[in-house]
């Protein structure tokens, strides 16, 4: 395979630390786009509200870029709206008119398969449902996705789209507001009482991390053609829906003992049932899940368990 460099914004965060890993295991050299400079060869300074000759800039010698930088979550996005598009909307925009002037360079963007639908009419949910999500953190993935599709067939930017369920494993922050998987696994673990919202009937469609970027190193590297003329819009996920009272379930038999949660009121924007459809995923690039939720979740209890016992032996 040859040794290739990519471009990786919001590589601090869940998914972008996964994927620099990922890639450099695969041999390649990773730029991280970073808000501020710190100590590392192959940092750059280019965050979301960067100008467009500094996104140019940091384009110089890449082959590929994956656009996970994003600095809101469903709750601030709410509360902030003018924040988010400004930062995230019309950053993305920027980075895509540096990505105009260097033809041919692919851009992989990483949209939300959980919020861009809404409610969904059916399930499985296709690429081809409509795009009606409840909150601002929705829209506003949606205007990136117009806007990348736009630049697309009027500029030529290669600009390729995954959809990603929920993602969980290790390196998720467990004390943030995403994340139910990890969070109800640390949580557990630590002997601390689980919260949901509502009843625990809420079905989401959960993927461990290792496919998630392995989706996203799938993504850069299918060859352009393979898209047709259709849209490269593709949905991520594991296919399968699990509610939040299998996730605790799954967890307390893998612990082998019960665990507390506590109810509160539903939320207005929790959809009932989101599973994606991910037959195109594998058609067009190969790529399919392989971790099922019981041997993530297995692994990923075995990881807070050795990090538990380091943070013992260094106290």
């Amino acid at each position: 395979m040859k040794k290739k460099t990519y471009l990786v914004t919001g590589a601090s965060g869940f998914i972008g630390r996964a994927l620099v890993d990922r890639l450099r295991l695969e041999g390649h050299d990773v730029r991280r786009a970073v808000r501020r400079m710190v100590p590392g060869a192959f940092n750059v300074q280019c965050p979301l509200g960067a100008s467009v000759d500094a996104w140019h800039d940091a384009l110089e010698g890449v082959d590929g870029v994956f656009h996970l930088a994003w600095s809101t979550v469903p709750k601030t996005a709410d509360r902030l709206p003018l924040d988010d598009v400004t930062t995230n909307v019309v950053g993305t925009v920027g980075l895509l008119e540096a990505l105009r002037r260097r033809p041919g360079l692919p851009m992989v963007f990483a949209s939300s398969g959980g919020t861009v639908y809404g409610a969904p009419e059916t399930t499985p949910v296709s690429e081809a449902h409509p795009l009606r999500p409840l909150g601002l953190y929705g829209a506003s993935k949606v205007s990136a996705e117009v806007y990348a599709m736009l630049y697309r067939r009027q500029f030529g930017v290669d600009a390729r789209i995954l959809r990603i369920s929920n993602p969980y494993g290790p390196g998720q922050n467990v004390e943030g507001q995403l994340g139910a998987a990890s969070i109800f696994a640390w949580r557990a673990l630590t002997g601390h009482e689980i919260r949901i919202w509502g009843d625990g009937s809420i079905v989401r469609d959960y993927l461990y991390i290792d496919d998630v970027v392995g989706a996203f190193s799938a993504a850069i590297k299918v060859d352009p053609d393979a898209f047709g003329s259709s849209e490269p819009i593709l949905n991520i996920g594991s296919g399968h829906g699990t509610s939040l009272k299998q996730i605790v379930e799954t967890i307390s038999d893998i612990l082998g003992r019960p665990i507390r949660v506590e109810y509160e009121s539903s939320r207005y924007f929790d959809v009932p049932v989101n599973v994606l459809e991910v037959s195109r995923a594998e058609q067009l690039l190969g790529w399919t899940a392989t971790t099922g939720l019981r041997d993530g979740m297995s692994k990923m209890l075995d990881h807070f368990s050795k990090q538990l016992v380091s943070q013992v032996q260094l106290t």
